[in-house]
């Protein structure tokens, strides 16, 4: 039975009434502010048209308003529209794709608008750090996406919605768990190979920021950048990219609310192929065991017959499907509320959301709620203040089992045999719950997920406070000095209600364990975490004889970060109705804490310098100090340079009228990166306690470390185009990149006898270098039109320099990709007796459908000296394709993401690959398909048990797997109301649309989703296959 706890939300109610009253009070001062119209009379008089483009042919859906109102239409599917207007009224022609146009009314009662198409994305203006740049005249590499392309998949997560869109930057979903997507990013390739990781910043309207706090709605653009050039000005924290956010803000006008509203149905997109015949279960296991030495069958053949012959006794004798009755179709479903409006003075946005996601299991529940209310205010020509508030909270509801990791339930539920079920009925007539099928089986101890739910649950609560202020001053025409200053503060509560549940063997009732290792009691933990930051800029901009434009930008930026833990738990509780510590024994109550903090201060600068927008240059340089690096080295210089040309814009070129843009482009910087732990070059004092009683506590030193630790430094070259041909029919954007990263953080091989852990020093070295490949076609032709995109990326990794080679289950060598997989070659499979005398010595006394492995070097010997390098350690390349189509009202779009050229060895991590780890049922997959007798077959060997050495216990490439996949990543149809409806209903604009995530995937990978193949996938929660209804509004 699903358990749902309900909660008073007091501190959500209080906080949406406060922004309430707020909106109240801000909208009445506005309203108050307005300029009262002139007292003279004005006539409203009806006027209509027709909106054509520049080759004439009518625009449907084209928006008609008049300026500083919420009076207007949109033009029908001939491109004619209809109003009533004040003759003193204008009218904004707006079309996406298209220069909007602004018209006086007047005296005119016809008025035909031909609206030019809008060729750039060339006067684009795009956010860079510290500010924004013409879109045509950078030098760097940034790619950018628009909310209109974000908000086109029903997901909750952003870093979601970048997956596949942008050529360089790799997305990669590990889970499908509500709430903990767990999705890591990367920008051209592997960063590091130290702890400092390859994570790219990310920054939300210039505060770094976490992107699950983000409700997609409330996101205006999105700007990736990859290189030096575009990256530098934020110099310590840049080495792996950086990822700019754009929130809204209110606009100007009349007040305007958009509302969006969808429902979701949830599936996992894939689930292993597991035997559920307990017969088969039963016999394939004693088969298993007697290859593995002769060891005695776990099941009889009474025991086996029993349940072959009884398939209609489902108490007594299951074939229970663990996988069926475990996962379930979750109805999850998305709200969201934008009200935005102002005048030429002050701008108001406010908006509200709301997600609630139920788990595919039985017992998981995820909620979010999101609020924003941005302000600001132009006070007069030379002063504008503003911010805004964003306001958070994530509420997680799960099993307890195992401290809240719900991937274990998902493990147990992989590994249970089908020969028992979740309850049964005890000798006693009560019912309990079952462990396994009985004492002598080799199953993993903790298995029923059923009673993993029953043990208690963990609330998981987050909340998120980040207010902004910002202070713009423009003392001169040229001059512009902004400041802003941020906290954001981070509180997460998190709780654990255990209640012991007695588990019983299947086979005979008997007694089996009970599933907790303490008795009833509470946990409970609580971080908080505090970041500020203040940055201020002077930014001086003036063009010269219209011909020379300079652009120079210096600035200062503090931050620092507090986190603080505290924890405690108390167990013997007298009833499972107290629910908080003090009810609880205080004599077995442990407690903990701690409390970390960093700071990095930072004066950086931008000088740019174009020539009749034709001939660019660009110079950045930040000069950072982190609390994070030794004294004497904690001050890092971080510089870039750029140039580009543009082509296009040379007198030469102008006969060539179908070339748009050209421009080739240029840049070379270095990078740092400051995410080498916590203050790692002081030694660390250890706390312990003397070994009999813990009665009187000590501390020693447990690591040698280097007083001289530095920064990691990346240094990047970047050679690209850009090129734009026939209005747009044809986009390509190329780059090739160059990336070094030197001074890695590498812990230095010592003898164990010096008893410490050894040093971390800077010495590792290592590249990427790669293409970034974006193309794109945008044709109109009548009501219908096409935008098409595709992205494509790959890089090569290379070591160039370590300490000493590692030799494991991967090699780690100058000269080939970092952790390269290396193993013994498998050659096949040993078919008899013969064979096996006439090959090389293998290990482990092989048999007939063992696996056959390659002797290398030719010493009649398989051991460790026959590993080789295998490929596949890094996908050859990434690629994404969009495709939008639309006609006359419809419009259907398709993503597609995948790559090419992964493999992952399974060898260990292998739950739903393998037959019997710790009991698990084997794959279908592998029955199908396994060594039943010679030339049967070279797929998959003889059935066998975890652990047969044979197979399992030299690394080697039969476990190698092509991960390799494309995947049908969503599928959107929808419909936008015709105008004529939307004026009964009273709408500015309505839209319905279906869509689909995860739809499809092609791919060899045997497990259950090839997305994850880098991690522990066999015991991930799923991936999620969802299937959307949504509506949204414009009132």
């Amino acid at each position: 039975m699903k358990t749902i706890v309900f909660r008073r939300s007091g501190p959500s109610l209080k906080i949406l009434s406060f922004i309430l009253l707020l909106l109240f009070f801000i909208g009445n001062h506005w309203a108050q502010g307005r300029v009262a119209p002139a007292s003279g009379m004005h006539v409203d008089i009806a006027v209509s048209g027709t909106v054509t483009d520049s080759n004439e042919v009518p625009l449907p859906g084209v928006t008609v308003t008049v300026l500083g109102t919420n009076r207007g239409t949109v033009t029908n599917l001939d491109g004619k529209y209809s109003l009533t207007v004040p003759d003193n009224a204008e009218l904004v022609f707006s079309f996406i794709g298209f220069t909007s146009q602004t018209i006086q009314v007047g005296n005119q009662s016809t008025i035909n608008v031909v609206l030019e198409e809008d060729l750039a994305s060339l006067d684009e203006v795009v956010v860079v750090g510290y500010g924004t740049q013409k879109k045509a005249n950078m030098t760097g590499s940034v790619a950018t996406l628009g909310s209109e392309e974000i908000i086109k998949r029903p997901l909750t997560n952003v870093a979601g919605l970048l997956q596949g869109k942008v050529a360089g930057l790799q997305v990669s979903s590990h889970s499908g768990k509500p709430g903990s997507e767990n999705n890591s990013l990367r920008i051209r390739g592997l960063g590091t190979f130290s702890s400092a990781g390859s994570e790219p910043l990310v920054l939300i309207n210039g505060i770094a920021g976490d992107m699950t706090n983000l409700d997609p709605n409330d996101v205006e653009s999105v700007s990736v950048l990859k290189d030096a050039a575009s990256s530098a000005i934020y110099g310590a924290r840049a080495a792996n990219g950086v990822i700019l956010i754009t929130t809204k803000r209110g606009t100007e006008g009349a007040l305007s609310i958009d509302i969006h509203s969808n429902v979701q149905v949830h599936q996992p997109t894939r689930l292993p192929r597991l035997l559920s015949n307990s017969a088969d279960y039963m016999m394939y296991w004693n088969q298993g065991r007697q290859r593995a030495g002769g060891q005695a069958p776990y099941f009889s053949q009474e025991e086996i017959d029993a349940f072959r012959n009884n398939p209609n006794d489902p108490v007594n004798y299951p074939n229970f499907d663990w996988i069926d009755h475990s996962f379930n179709t979750a109805v999850a479903n998305m709200q969201s509320v934008r009200v935005s409006g102002g005048n030429e003075k002050t701008t108001v946005g406010l908006s509200l959301g709301y997600f609630d996601q139920p788990g595919l299991t039985s017992l998981y529940e995820f909620k979010k709620y999101n609020a924003r209310l941005t302000v600001d205010s132009k006070i007069n020509d030379w002063l504008k203040v503003g911010g805004d508030i964003q306001l958070v909270n994530k509420d997680i509801q799960r099993s307890n089992w195992d401290n809240g990791n719900i991937d274990y339930q998902i493990l147990a539920i992989y590994g249970a045999g089908p020969n028992y079920t979740p309850t049964m009925t005890l000798p006693d007539g009560s019912t309990g719950y079952v462990a396994r099928y009985s004492s002598n089986i080799g199953e993993w101890t903790v298995r029923n997920p059923d009673a993993q739910d029953a043990s208690g649950i963990q609330t998981d609560i987050n909340y998120n406070v980040l207010p902004q202020f910002y202070v713009e001053v423009k003392p001169t025409e040229h001059l512009t000095w902004y400041t802003k200053g941020a906290v954001s503060y981070d509180n997460r509560a998190l709780k654990n209600h255990e209640t012991p549940v007695d588990n019983y063997f299947f086979k005979d009732g008997s007694y089996a364990h009970n599933n907790s290792t303490w008795q009833l009691g509470v946990r409970e933990s609580w971080n908080t975490g505090m970041w500020t930051t203040f940055y201020s800029t002077l930014n001086y901009k003036r063009l010269f004889n219209e011909t020379h434009n300079i652009n120079i930008l210096a600035g200062y930026n503090q931050e620092y970060s507090l986190n603080r833990q505290l924890r405690g738990s108390r167990v013997h509780f007298p009833t499972n109705e107290l629910k908080e510590l003090d009810g609880g024994a205080p004599l077995d109550q442990t407690t903990g804490g701690f409390t970390e903090e960093w700071a990095i201060m930072s004066f950086f600068g931008r000088a740019m310098y174009d020539y009749n927008e034709r001939y660019l240059l660009e110079a950045n340089i930040r000069y950072d100090g982190t609390s994070r690096i030794s004294p004497d080295n904690r001050w890092g210089v971080f510089p870039s340079v750029s140039a580009g040309w543009r082509i296009s814009q040379e007198p030469f070129m102008q006969q060539n009228r179908w070339i748009d843009e050209f421009k080739i482009r240029g840049s070379w910087g270095q990078l740092g990166n400051q995410n080498v732990g916590l203050y790692p070059y002081q030694e660390v004092l250890t706390t312990t306690s003397y070994p009999f009683n813990t009665a009187h506590p000590g501390a020693y030193v447990n690591r040698l470390v280097d007083p001289n630790l530095r920064w990691e430094t990346t240094t990047m070259a970047d050679i690209g185009f850009d090129l734009s041909v026939n209005e747009g029919l044809i986009n390509v954007t190329f780059d090739w990149f160059d990336k070094v990263t030197d001074d890695i953080l590498y812990n230095v091989p010592i003898p164990a006898s010096v008893g410490l852990a050894p040093p971390t020093v800077n010495y590792g070295k290592m590249r990427n270098t790669g293409v970034e490949l974006e193309l794109g076609s945008f044709k109109r032709i009548g009501d219908f039109s096409y935008n098409v995109s595709v992205n494509f990326s790959t890089f090569r990794n290379e070591v160039l320099r370590i300490l000493s080679p590692v030799y494991g289950n991967f090699t780690i060598q100058e000269g080939l990709p970092f952790n390269s997989h290396f193993m013994v070659e498998w050659d096949g499979i040993f078919q008899n007796e013969e064979e096996i005398a006439n090959s090389p010595l293998h290990q482990f006394n092989p048999k007939p459908g063992d696996l056959k492995f390659v002797d290398q070097n030719d010493d009649g010997v398989i051991n460790a000296d026959d590993r080789v390098v295998m490929d596949g350690a890094y996908p050859r390349f990434h690629y994404g394709s969009t495709i939008n189509l639309s006609w006359r009202n419809f419009d259907l779009n398709a993503f597609f993401q995948g790559l090419e050229g992964y493999k992952q060895s399974t060898q260990g991590l292998s739950w739903g690959l393998v037959p019997y780890i710790q009991g698990s049922p084997p794959p279908l997959d592998f029955i199908e398909n396994m060594w039943t007798g010679e030339g049967s077959t070279n797929a998959h060997p003889a059935m066998y048990i975890s652990g047969y050495a044979p197979v399992t216990g030299t690394r080697n490439s039969y476990w190698l797997l092509d991960a390799s996949y494309l995947r049908l990543k969503n599928l959107a149809i929808g419909y936008n109301l015709p105008e004529s409806l939307n004026e009964k209903l009273g709408l500015k604009f309505a839209r319905v649309y279906m869509s689909g995530d995860n739809l499809f995937t092609i791919t060899d990978w045997p497990g259950s989703d090839p997305e994850r193949a880098n991690t522990n996938w066999f015991q991930a929660y799923p991936q999620i296959t969802s299937y959307t209804l949504g509506l949204k509004v414009s009132l």
